[in-house]
């Protein structure tokens, strides 16, 4: 293309003072999801969804997004029952279609139990989002084997039988969508995150191997992950308010993210707008992934008394 007619980009100058160009920091600004909005268009009416963990944290903000855009949302959960509820009557008072179910998808059993409950009651389901977790925060030398066996009972075990006691319904929709909810730590180490790294890594991989062999039956498999959000889950970390600074450092989009955000993700995969579109991990971390913090020399400061 000749230059004449190239359009010429309206970027500042390298050298300029960017404080001048944009006086408010992109991580000062306004997040969007903060705003009020038009309701959200009904894409998923007369869809099924199941959300594993959909009781609190980033379960119920998925639950909330699905019954939102019109899914039927079956919320699953375990412990947290008082949270639970809370969700299920916040979707129902916003107009949305809700019901909960009570169990532990580390337990084979009832899981088995919860897809027939499923099957008779709902007769259909179309979207699964494994989202329930646990694990324990701290070094890899103080984790004890129950620790382990705990952590992959739910973290991967859970969500591979999840994924094959609802292969039948699945198979049946004619737009079928597995979600897995993952993190940063599958792929990055973290301190005091082995334990639910590893488990994460190991979903990420079978979200793959399920995108292979379920792809024949129309059923699509993908991973959605996120970097530190501001939750409840980020204050557990040992020293959490510096792991909070240094995330927010490295990203150069300059914040955490929000449960929201990670929860608009997972429903984009599970849409029909990802329909050609399985076997991916979709990471939003705000661009830290990209390792800019970590590659950039920083300015040498000699020690002091030493000579030139």
């Amino acid at each position: 293309m000749p230059p004449t007619l190239l359009r010429k980009r309206q970027f500042p100058p390298w050298g300029s003072d960017l404080a001048t160009v944009c006086p408010v920091p992109f991580s000062r600004r306004e997040n969007p999801l903060n705003r009020s909005r038009v309701s959200d268009c009904q894409d998923l009416a007369g869809r099924v969804a199941l959300v594993t963990g959909g009781g609190k944290g980033v379960g119920a903000s998925i639950s909330r997004r699905l019954a939102g855009r019109g899914a039927h949302v079956i919320l699953n959960y375990f412990h947290s029952s008082a949270a639970a509820e809370g969700t299920l009557m916040a979707i129902r008072a916003a107009g949305g279609s809700v019901r909960s179910v009570r169990a532990s998808v580390a337990k084979p059993e009832q899981v088995a139990s919860m897809f027939e409950d499923i099957k008779e009651r709902e007769g259909r389901l179309d979207i699964l989002v494994n989202n329930a977790a646990r694990g324990v925060l701290a070094p890899y030398g103080e984790l004890t084997e129950r620790d382990w066996e705990l952590a992959f009972a739910t973290n991967v075990h859970g969500p591979r039988v999840c994924a094959l006691r609802a292969v039948p319904m699945l198979a049946e929709s004619d737009e079928a969508s597995i979600v897995n909810v993952s993190s940063i730590g599958a792929g990055m180490a973290m301190d005091n995150y082995m334990l639910v790294g590893v488990c994460k890594a190991a979903l990420e991989g079978l979200t793959r191997y399920l995108a292979a062999d379920l792809g024949p039956y129309g059923i699509r498999v993908n991973t959605a992950s996120a970097g530190l959000l501001e939750n409840d889950t980020a204050k557990l970390f040992p020293e959490a308010q510096a792991l909070r600074d240094t995330c927010t450092a490295a990203a150069p989009l300059g914040r955490l993210g929000t449960e929201e955000e990670l929860a608009q993700l997972v429903v984009f995969l599970a849409s029909p707008q990802a329909s050609w579109i399985s076997g991916q991990s979709y990471l939003a971390d705000g661009g830290l992934s990209v390792g800019r913090a970590m590659l950039t020399p920083k300015a040498f400061v000699a020690p002091q008394g030493r000579g030139k």
